[in-house]
């Protein structure tokens, strides 16, 4: 009986706590896809999007705080036995699997730099084709966590190149194709390092006209996604 009021209330402050995270991400969403109007001068946006930044940068503080506050139930939980034991053990594979958790390990770190000259002018700049091609590399290789410029690469990931490829979205944030790109991988570093040094691995379309740096590293460290998944339309079966 003890196990099952414990369960009950463990069950209980995740959800509560799930909510929260939930709520205040949608406020920083909408927050986020408000319009300017027009009639704004350029003082106007100016404020208007620093203000924005200090609204987010207080939501994702929040966000770690609730976070931590729900660990620590989780544990005070978790004493009550094994079953609650279990549960907390399933909560956190969830977390490691679903990248909501900065995560340390053995792994690659692989540089790429705009070569400042490029033989009869033909420099390409990355765009998500090649991003998507490293990544798939390393994720056949065995890598159990990747990164680019620290954005976390996650189930719910979309990597697209902006119109003119100016630069390229990650998790809806901006890198530069034109600036270098730094990519972090953790899983066993002889697989991983395998698969960028194999003959023409890294020549792939773009990837010619960027100078290219790998390294074996004992102790890689990759931050965690900062956004709540969304899951509104599918379910599970029956």
């Amino acid at each position: 009986m003890k196990k099952i009021k414990s369960q009950i209330a463990l069950a209980f402050v995740c959800a509560i706590l799930g909510f929260l995270l939930s709520y205040q991400f949608r406020i920083l969403n909408n927050k986020d896809q408000d319009i300017i109007p027009n009639n704004y001068d350029r003082t106007d946006v100016v404020a208007e999007i620093e203000q924005l930044k200090k609204q987010r940068d207080d939501m994702e503080s929040k966000n770690n705080a609730l976070s931590e506050q729900l660990k620590k139930y989780e544990e005070a939980a978790a004493t009550e036995g094994e079953a609650t034991k279990e549960l907390k053990n399933e909560l956190d594979e969830t977390r490691l699997v679903l990248g909501n958790e900065d995560v340390v390990g053995p792994g690659i770190v692989l540089y790429l730099t705009p070569k400042s000259q490029v033989f009869n002018n033909t420099m390409q700049y990355l765009t998500d084709t090649e991003l998507v091609y490293i990544i798939n590399e390393l994720n056949f290789s065995g890598a159990e966590a990747i990164s680019i410029n620290d954005k976390r690469i996650s189930l719910q990931t979309g990597i697209k190149s902006s119109s003119n490829n100016s630069y390229i979205l990650i998790n809806d944030e901006k890198i530069s194709p034109r600036e270098r790109i730094v990519i972090k991988a953790i899983g066993d570093k002889t697989n991983l390092y395998s698969a960028l040094t194999f003959n023409g691995a890294l020549d792939f379309q773009a990837l010619v006209s960027y100078d290219k740096k790998y390294e074996k590293v004992d102790e890689v460290k990759i931050l965690k996604y900062n956004k709540m998944p969304k899951y509104e339309h599918m379910k599970p079966v029956k």
